[in-house]
């Protein structure tokens, strides 16, 4: 069969180094609010918080896990969910960054500061992220060298010529601002 080129985006990586640098923080009770059910990158980014927990030998618990849809209202939701359970989480771990500003939402409406009393993470590095109030740390996947790339490949392939790659992965970069802390 053909193989078609594609370029994907460090999703579970970059799920899986949000995940270690907030477990190298000292957070062994770690929410997350996937992204929209049925799309790859919520897949993706809900696997890598997975085996990021299974890595450092910690349980995977289905309670601390919430179905949200990439949005801020349905995250903020999800958020006071995870907030009102018995035993809340440290820090949580959006899917995206417009879902971990429905987190901030609800740590704020509940009285708890970010990052003193939960820290937040989401995924994106939307412009808002840098913004927030706190800055939020995130993961950069470079949607614009993605796009870059993606031409350059298909221009390629209109002239006739071979691809040298057919899979590009393009990398994830952490970038770490205001919304976390250590708690050891």
């Amino acid at each position: 069969g053909n193989i078609f080129p594609a370029v994907i985006s460090a999703n579970r990586e970059g799920a899986i180094a949000i995940m270690n640098y907030l477990i190298g923080l000292g957070h062994r009770r770690i929410g997350h609010i996937a992204g929209r059910a049925g799309l790859l990158s919520s897949t993706l980014r809900l696997q890598g918080y997975k085996e990021a927990l299974r890595r450092a030998d910690l349980s995977i618990d289905s309670g601390l896990i919430q179905l949200g849809d990439y949005t801020r209202e349905t995250a903020f939701q999800c958020a006071q969910n995870l907030l009102k359970s018995p035993d809340p989480p440290t820090a949580i771990f959006a899917a995206n960054d417009q879902s971990a500003l429905g987190v901030i939402d609800a740590a704020q409406r509940a009285g708890l500061h970010i990052p003193d009393d939960l820290s937040v993470a989401g995924f994106d590095n939307i412009p808002q992220a840098s913004s927030a109030i706190p800055t939020l740390t995130t993961v950069d996947q470079s949607v614009s060298e993605m796009g870059y790339v993606a031409t350059n490949m298909l221009v390629k392939l209109i002239q006739g010529d071979s691809l040298d790659e057919p899979l590009y992965q393009v990398p994830a970069q952490l970038i770490v601002r205001g919304s976390c802390r250590s708690i050891k």
